[in-house]
Parts: C-alpha cells; structure tokens; sequence
C-alpha cells in the first residue's frame, strides 16, 4: 500500500509555524504590558513640627527636588511629595517612607526605602519633591545623592554633601558655609564669614560675598567668584585644569599664584612684585589679606569691581 504524504516543505513550515506561536504570544503580551500603567505608588506629608529658633534641621535624601525656605515663622512645615509610575513588564516592591524625628528643638528628616524594581522593558518614573520651610535662624546639615538644592534666606550655618547634584542659594546671611560636591554645579548669590567648598568637575560660582577667609578645592571644575578681601583673611584656592575668575569687589592684600602652565592675566589695579615660569606675585589695593592661589594647568584671571 502506498501512503501519500506531502512534500517536505509543508511540514518544515508546520514545525516553524508551531515554535512561531510562543513567540507571538509573549510578544502580544509584552506589547499590551507595555501599554499598560501600573498605579502609582505615591507617598505624601504636610505637617508642621516645633523647632527652636538657632536649632539645626538635619536632611538626608537622594534624587528629590529640595527647597528650603527661612522665613519669621517659629514652627517647621515639611512636605513631601513622590509619586512613582511604572510602565511595562516587570516586578517592583520598594517600600518607601519619610522618617521626621524631634529632639531639643532640631529637627532631622530621613528617607527609607527598601526593595527593588527590574525591568523586562518598560519605563520608571519618580516625581520626588521636598518643601520645607524654618526661621530664618536655623542651620542646615545635608547630605544627599543627586537631585538639586534651592536654598534661599537660611541665615545660620549651611553644610551640605552631595554628590552630582546641583545647589542654588541666594539670600543667605550665615558666616558658615561648607559645601562637598562632587561633579554638581553651585551658584550662590551672598555669602560672609568663612567657606569651605570641595568639588570636582562642576561649575562653581559665586557673587557678592563678603568671605573673611575661603578654602576652596576643585579638581577639573570652574570657579568664578567675586568676593570682598577682609584685613587679615586667607584665602585659598586650589584649581588644577580649570577655570578661575577672582573679582575683588573691595580690600586688598597679596596674591600668590603657583602654576604650571597656567595663565594669569589681569584687569585693574595689581601691582606685579614678581613673575616666574612657576610662581606669579601681586599686590592689590590696601589692606592685608593673604590670598593663595594653585592653578596648575588651569587658567587664572584676576580683575578689581
């Protein structure tokens, strides 16, 4: 007996067609997953807590929009606000929280999260913003990771650390101010009283400050600042590959300049005292500030208001 069968061809599309349809399913389901919104996981606070008036407000964050706020106010208003969406296919079970503790009138905010989230493909995306408002005598001690910094009319002492964030003040009436960042950028718009700031490859600058002395790091990062020259003061300023701009708004004193290849070109009144291929000596106006300044393979330009 013969058994017709038929040709091979029309099997071997069979079997492909077969293994084809797993294939197509996932990816049916990936596409409509894709398509969908997972709820948004949201966590919300709006409180006012006591404080007194010369404590300190301690914030520990990471990736959050910050705005602190000084004001007559005699209480602290804290709000916070994240909302994250998902879209797509995976898995997510982060749990998050903020930690508000009150002790002899400070006040310290803590973030929590635990978990993790993964993503076959899809999107994430956090809306994570911190409002908080205190007297305007009240110090700052920060640390965080990310994100960005807008502090306006805080006039007790301000330390802040982050790394790759972005840090705007204006209106700060301190005498105390220490910055530590690593490739974010900080404008600042005032300042008296003594600076500490370490950085590494961001953009620095600072107008109408009046610092009694300035220590100041960068590695590959810029630094334009103009700042008034105290009798007595030191000032230095170490910036290895990049850019620094010193106006001197008002004072005097002597400037010392150590560089390799570095530039220093001038603008005003400075006397030069002396001028080697390692060494550049100033003097300008009258008064008695020391300023020292390590440029490296930078650029130095030194100009009077």
């Amino acid at each position: 007996m013969v058994h017709a069968t038929g040709p091979p061809v029309f099997a071997s599309f069979r079997k492909q067609s077969a293994m084809k349809i797993p294939f197509l399913l996932f990816w049916a389901f990936a596409t409509l997953a894709y398509g969908q919104s997972r709820p948004a996981n949201e966590f919300h606070l709006d409180k006012e807590y006591p404080v007194s008036l010369g404590g300190s407000l301690r914030l520990r964050s990471s990736d959050a929009h910050v705005v602190i706020t000084g004001s007559n106010r005699t209480t602290a208003r804290v709000k916070v606000d994240r909302v994250v969406t998902t879209r797509g296919l995976g898995m997510s079970n982060q749990v998050f929280s903020v930690e508000v503790i009150e002790k002899d009138g400070d006040l310290t905010i803590q973030e929590k999260a635990s978990g993790t989230h993964w993503f076959v493909m899809g999107s994430y995306q956090e809306k994570y913003t911190i409002h908080i408002e205190i007297p305007l005598g009240m110090a700052l001690d920060i640390d965080g990771d990310d994100g960005s910094y807008q502090i306006h009319s805080i006039h007790g002492a301000i330390r802040l650390e982050a790394s790759d964030a972005n840090v705007a003040l204006t209106g700060c009436l301190g005498n105390t101010f220490s910055f530590r960042l690593d490739d974010g950028d900080l404008t600042m718009d005032g300042g008296a009283g003594q600076l500490s700031l370490v950085g590494g490859d961001g953009d620095l600058r600072i107008a109408n400050a009046r610092f009694s002395s300035a220590d100041v790091r960068l590695d590959d990062g810029s630094l334009v600042m103009e700042t008034a020259l105290a009798d007595n003061g030191h000032y230095d300023l170490d910036v290895q590959d990049g850019l620094l701009a010193l106006t001197i708004l008002s004072g005097g004193g002597h400037i010392r300049v150590r560089h390799d290849d570095a530039r220093v070109v001038t603008n005003g009144r400075f006397e030069t005292l002396e001028q080697t291929e390692s060494h550049t000596a100033l003097k300008t106006g009258v008064g008695t500030a020391d300023v020292r300044i390590q440029a490296g393979d930078g650029r130095v330009r030194l100009q009077r208001s």
